[in-house]
């Protein structure tokens, strides 16, 4: 008797489920997603025009496209002819964190960080080359750090970003190093990849990370890793304050607590064995 027909993801097809061959693609369905991945990078929001020049589209295409993703309500068309995301996009996207144990995991520990320092607790993954904040907590104390979840940083200047890196072998934080821009953004910026992978092997010695005002001039900030149930670095979590507090016995207090509530943290998510595991790929 003859088997099943073979569908895409069954397995049956000879290519593995989740395969994302071009003959799999649907463009519309495509095209769609790039321009909502273009206005989310946008806050003030884009025309038509420029929407079509980035996405490399005729500007009919886009508009047709626009005007289906307004109808449900995915954008929102706004004074100046402008599109921005709508209300529906931020319930897709707010649907994952709700739905992710690393993220409410993470926002509880965030909040736990926050209040025992005073200072902002983060935390983030590596998302497209970046930081991506999953949670934030804001500590009681004046001056201190403002972000918001959905916001991305650079990996190579922040301590979150250290933290990810070192959690991948040095031949994948090398190419990823090489691929990205590596601005200065202080003096204490490093921006030469050498550099970096003698911070980076630091880093998996120590176990954390440290930003000693290398994005922004007079923010300090202290970073460990979390692991999941395979050991692999799921996150990182940070506590971010001024320069001028983060310093002396409350730096050193920092070096302590942060790596204490990561181990927590991976235990929570099944990785508690592996907290003292070092990444030997960076050892001479």
């Amino acid at each position: 008797m003859a088997g099943p027909a073979a569908t895409p993801g069954n397995g049956e097809s000879g290519e593995p489920p989740g395969d994302t061959s071009e003959r799999y693609l649907v463009r519309a369905v495509d095209r769609a997603l790039t321009l909502l991945v273009l206005l989310a990078a946008a806050p003030s929001g884009m025309e038509a025009s420029a929407l079509a020049r980035a996405a490399g589209l005729h500007v009919s295409t886009v508009f047709r496209i626009l005007q289906t993703l307004r109808r449900r309500n995915f954008v929102i068309e706004a004074p100046g002819a402008l599109y921005k995301i709508g209300p529906r996009a931020f319930e897709v996207g707010n649907s994952f964190l709700r739905n992710t144990s690393l993220q409410s995991e993470g926002q509880q520990i965030a909040e736990r960080l926050a209040a025992e320092t005073g200072e902002t607790a983060s935390v983030g993954i590596l998302d497209s080359d970046e930081v991506l904040y999953l949670a934030i907590a804001h500590g009681q104390r004046e001056l201190g750090i403002q972000s918001n979840v959905g916001t991305r940083h650079p990996l190579y200047c922040t301590a979150l970003g250290k933290v990810l890196l070192a959690g991948l072998s040095w031949p994948e934080a090398q190419k990823l190093l090489s691929r990205i821009d590596r601005h200065q953004m202080t003096e204490n910026t490093i921006t030469d990849v050498g550099r970096l992978g003698e911070e980076l092997r630091t880093v998996a010695a120590q176990g954390y990370a440290l930003d000693a005002e290398e994005r922004i001039h007079g923010v300090r900030a202290v970073a460990a890793p979390v692991r999941d149930h395979s050991g692999r670095v799921a996150a990182a979590i940070s506590a971010a304050g001024p320069a001028f507090r983060i310093t002396g016995d409350n730096l050193e207090h920092l070096e302590s607590l942060v790596p204490k509530l990561a181990a927590e943290y991976s235990e929570r998510l099944g990785g508690g064995q592996y907290c003292n595991h070092v990444n030997t790929s960076y050892r001479d």
